[in-house]
Parts: C-alpha cells; structure tokens; sequence
C-alpha cells in the first residue's frame, strides 16, 4: 500500500513539473497558427514548423531545412511572438556545411518588435533556414529562458 501511494505521489510530482516546465516557453500555438495563416493568404497552406528555443550561455545556430517543388511559387510566414528575445533569422539555398551556399533572406531590416515576418522565396530547389540564437549571460541550469519561434509555408 504504501508502494502505490508512494509512486502515486511521485507520478504527481512528475506530471506538475513537467506541466510548469511545458508552460514557461510562452508558446501559444493555437495562436500562433491563427496568426500565420492568415498573413500566409492567399497562399495555399503546405506545412509548419514550431523551433523551441532554449537561451544558454553561448550562442547557437539551428537550422531546418525546407523543401520545395521547383515551379511553385512560395510564402514563408514568421511568428517570434513566443521568444522572449529576438533572434536573427536567415534563409539560405544551402545547408550551413555548403561552402556554395547563398543568402536569400535575412531579418535583420525588420522593425524591432514586429513579430510577424513575410517572405515571398523566389525559385529554388531548397531553402535553409537558421536561426541564430543570442547568448544568455543570464543562463544558469536551473534559470533558463526559452520560447519557440514558428513559420508556415504556402505555395500558390
């Protein structure tokens, strides 16, 4: 008896821990989703990607790969509403070990605080996507600030 009241209270423990955890990233996705779909008209959706962004004592590059049909014409949608802190973001025709690769957006003339990016791609095979994450000087193990970045794809 006391086993099951035992792993009972821990499995409580566990679940309200991961809760708080799941909680503290600010990401609203219904929102999100909402939001991007109507910036991405009148585009047809295809897909969407939620990034968590964890701010840590060095800084970061991550990197998500879009694939794309040749031919189409297409949309990228933004939303960084979910970070705490903005990041860079950058798009490339190639993945970051190509030394041929080209920049084909970056972010880095948008207004500070505009949280919603749109980006018309001009043709191409693929696109790269990095985010660059700043360092956190603040960061310890147990004071860690993270959030989600998100974008949406459509084609027309």
């Amino acid at each position: 008896m006391k086993k099951i009241a035992l792993i009972g209270s821990l499995s409580l423990a566990l679940a309200y821990g991961f809760t708080t955890i799941q909680q503290a990233d600010n990401c609203d996705k219904k929102a999100i989703t909402t939001s991007l779909k109507k910036a991405l008209d009148p585009f047809k959706y295809d897909s969407q990607k939620f990034t968590k962004v964890n701010f840590t004592k060095k800084t970061q590059q991550l990197e998500v790969e879009v694939p794309v049909f040749i031919g189409e014409k297409y949309r990228l949608v933004f939303n960084t509403s979910g970070l705490p802190k903005p990041i860079a973001i950058s798009i490339y025709t190639k993945d970051k070990e190509s030394k041929k690769r080209e920049a084909i957006y970056t972010n880095k003339n948008v207004k500070n605080g505009e949280m919603e990016i749109v980006f018309d791609a001009p043709r191409v095979r693929k696109m790269f996507i990095d985010y660059d994450v700043p360092l956190d000087s603040t960061a310890t193990p147990s004071n860690r600030i993270s959030g989600c970045v998100a974008f949406m794809v459509g084609y027309k």
